[in-house]
Formats: C-alpha cells, structure tokens, sequence
C-alpha cells in the first residue's frame, strides 16, 4: 500500500503524531479536554450473589408494589389506557406505587436495579413475591374448601361439646351436608372409644349413678334405687298440704280412664285416703308414696310413651304440691326428680334401640327427645345432651359413620385412591387436627389484606406479559 502524500507544512510549524487511542489529532496546545472517558461495560457471568440479590430485590420490590400491580390491572388502570388527569397524581397510572415504580424510585435514590444479566432473577423474584402474598389467603380458602366451614350455631354447638371433652370430626361440624360419625379418626388415631365411653358417662350421669356402660340392668336398678330414696323421704311422715291440692287428686280420677289406670284398686284406693285427710290439711306420706308407686308403676309399664308421660307429669304435681309447704322435702325433690326422669328417658331409649351392647347413641337420644313434645322438662334433664347429639351427629359404635366429604376432599381422596392406592382417610381430613384448624378458621376469616393478596399473582403474571411486548 502506497504511503499518502500531504502538502507540507507551513514554515515554523510543528508536525504531532495523530492520537493512537482516539485516531484524532491532538487538541491545540494549552486546550483542556471536557471530555470524559467511555464507561465500561461488564459482560462477564453473573456470579451466585449477584443471581441471589436480584431474587431478593425482585421479592423485596413487590410486596409493596403488590397494591398498584393489582390496581393496574382492574378496569379503568392503564391496562386499557388510563391515567390519573388532574391532581398530584397528575401524569401516574395508578394511586398506589405498582412494582416498577418502586424500582425507579430506588434508582433515582441511589440504589440501581441489577444488571441485564441477571434480570431474569429479579423477574421472578417478583413473582415469587406475589406468590407468598397470596399464601395466607390461599391456605385459608383451600382448607375451608377440604374441610368445610360451620355454621355459627354449629360451631358454638361444637366448642360446647369439645368442652364436655368430645373430640370431633369437621365433618360433623360443616354445615353443608354434615355426615354422623363416633368422632374424629385417622389412620394415626381413632377417638371412638373414648368418645362412647365419655356419652355413657354423662347420659347415665343425670341418672345419679354414672357408669361406663348402659345396659338394661343398670336403669333397672337405678329405678330400684331411686325408690328407695323416695320412700325414705315419705314414709311414717305426716306433711301440711294445701286444701287446692284436691283438684291434683280429682284431676287424676278423671284421667284414670284415659290414660290405663281405670280400675286399678291401688290408685283409687291411695287417691281416697289422701282426700279424707286433706280436710285437716295434712297428708300422710304413706298414702303418697303408695299413690306415687302405683302411678309409676302403671307408667313404666304401659307401652303408650304419651300416656306414660302424662302419668308422670301427674306424679310431678302430687311432688310439687306437697313441697309447696315443705321446703326441706322441695330441696331433696329438686335432685330425685330430675334424676328420675332421666332414668325414664334412657329406658324409653333403650325399648326404642338407643342403646345397644351398653353404648348408647346420643344422635338417638336427641331425636327421641325432640319427639317429645309432651316431656315436661328440667334443667338437669340429659336434653342438652342429646341435642348436642342430634346436632353433630355424635352416634354410637354400633351405628355406621357417614362418608360423604366435601367436594373438594372427594376429588382429591378419588384421585388420591385411584392413583396411589390409598384411602381418603389418610388425608387426615377428620382428625382432631384438622378439626383445630376448622376451628382456628372459625375465628380468622379471610381479611381485606389476604383477599388483595391472593390477586397479587395474577397481577404480577399480567405485568410480566406486559414488559415482554413492550420489549
């Protein structure tokens, strides 16, 4: 290549070589550069800090940015054109900061976003964000999906039962399509024995004599029992009664027809003696109780339950007439009455098959009890009980539990059993356990902050397509 020929220069001029590094000749002597030299660019690999920092300043960025991302995305946000016109707010496209306001904010302050390379990190730090945002909310929604929400009358129902030391299934308790079981079971443990035992007790409770087991025997001999203790209390006495009490001893003559105790010797026999002496304003307590045994008596065995209720009703008056001025005897009738009755009432369950093999079924009792509207009732009677029974569908060991789940828990225990080959009741759905989480839902619904959070996913997704068409 041929050298280039230049005209030479001027006399007294000074020949400079050309600037090496720029190609351009040097600057006059005494000139001064403003020029500032060319930034570096880093092209190198991101180390595993630098990918890590840019997870984290994503993650960090969109929490509070979660609130203008979601924004952004309802009707009327700049997803379809809008911006704020008027006011401070004049030129944004949302009221609150969106995630890439935040980080423009931090740039200006300072702090620069990660490098290109690494963007890919930061983005999905972003999404992770709007995930753990929506964590609470979706943890919440897909338990109550499992195990199904109660009612507010279900679940005081429930916290009423569990304080009588029942241990229940959230099936029991859901108020859609509730099923009956012995209580909360799972593969881990099955609480039935101890929830039988505990209906047992607190059945045969009311009666005066608790025991594990229910049987025929047992309520026999509390009657036996019970009688006794009521003789004590009448025989060889003498009580002041009211003259009124005559309409009690007329009322039961009249009824002796009705209700199957016509021509029986005893009844009438104690009936007279009692109103030849209530002239004189007393009453002989062996009259009473010889009246109050042929009245129970008959009751016990009649087969018509109204009639047999009705008779002891006619007894509760004879009892509540001569207490009226017998305070010590009111007391002492205030505990063997109720204590009686409830005697009454497991008999009448265990004719109707309530009770089988000593165990008896409270969802039973609750529907024999609700049954009968005739029943006078007490604050000591075992009615609670069995409403408690009826209402979550406590029953016994001899009945068959239901299986229907929610819809939720059957998909999953379908899919569960079809491809590992596993009952649904691994899932735990009706233990204990889970029945402590139905209840702490109970108390925590969804607030207003989980319920914006669960949409921050989808708003992070839509801001991602976004920056990918923009680019």
């Amino acid at each position: 290549m041929s050298n280039t020929s230049f005209p030479p220069l001027p006399k007294g001029a000074i020949s400079e070589p050309i600037n090496k590094d720029s190609g351009l000749p040097p600057l006059p002597k005494g000139a001064i550069s403003t020029s500032k030299p060319s930034e570096e660019i880093d092209f190198s690999e991101p180390t595993f800090k630098e990918k890590v920092g840019a997870v984290a300043y994503g993650f960090g960025t969109s929490i509070p940015g979660m609130f203008g991302d979601i924004e952004a995305i309802l009707p009327g946000g700049p997803e379809v054109g809008h911006k704020i016109k008027e006011g401070p707010l004049k030129g944004y496209e949302t009221v609150f900061p969106t995630t890439e306001n935040i980080q423009t904010g931090l740039t200006k302050l300072g702090f620069p976003q990660p490098r290109e390379e690494v963007s890919g990190y930061k983005k999905g730090g972003e999404i992770f964000g709007g995930l753990a945002a929506s964590i609470p909310s979706l943890l919440k929604t897909g338990t109550r999906a499992l195990l199904g929400t109660a009612s507010k009358t279900g679940e005081a129902s429930a916290r009423q039962a569990e304080s009588l030391g029942f241990k229940l299934s959230p099936a029991q308790v859901r108020q859609d399509v509730p099923i009956s079981a012995q209580g909360a079971t799972s593969l881990i443990k099955n609480y039935s024995p101890e929830n039988q035992t505990l209906a047992n007790r607190l059945a045969s409770r009311g009666t005066g004599k608790e025991v594990s087991e229910i049987t025929e025997k047992t309520i026999r001999d509390q009657f036996d029992t019970l009688g006794a203790e009521f003789n004590a209390l009448y025989k060889g006495k003498v009580f002041q009664i009211d003259p009124s009490m005559k309409y009690v001893l007329d009322n039961i003559l009249q009824k002796e027809s009705d209700l199957g105790f016509a021509g029986s010797t005893t009844v009438r026999q104690a009936t007279q003696a009692i109103a030849n002496n209530i002239q004189n304003r007393v009453i002989l307590g062996d009259d009473l109780q010889r009246l109050r045994n042929a009245l129970t008596q008959r009751a016990r065995s009649t087969e018509n339950k109204g009639n047999a209720h009705e008779i002891y009703n006619l007894v509760d008056q004879l009892d509540g007439a001569v207490g009226m001025f017998n305070k010590n005897l009111t007391q002492q009738l205030s505990v063997l009455r109720p204590q009686y009755r409830n005697t009454i009432i497991l008999e009448d369950l265990f004719k109707a098959g309530g009770i089988k093999q000593g165990n008896i079924s409270l969802e039973r009792l609750g529907t024999v009890l609700r049954e009968d509207a005739s029943r006078i009732k007490s604050p000591r009677d075992i009615d609670e009980l069995g409403k408690l029974g009826r209402d979550l569908g406590i029953v016994a060991r001899w009945e068959a539990s239901g299986k229907k789940g929610t819809d939720t828990a059957d998909i999953l225990g379908q899919a569960l059993s079809t491809k590992l080959s596993i009952i649904p009741k691994s899932l735990g759905l009706r233990s204990s356990l889970a029945r402590t989480a139905q209840r702490k839902l109970a108390d925590s619904p969804v607030s207003p902050i989980e319920k914006v959070g669960a949409v921050a996913p989808v708003a992070q997704t839509v801001q991602q397509f976004k920056d990918k068409e923009e680019q």
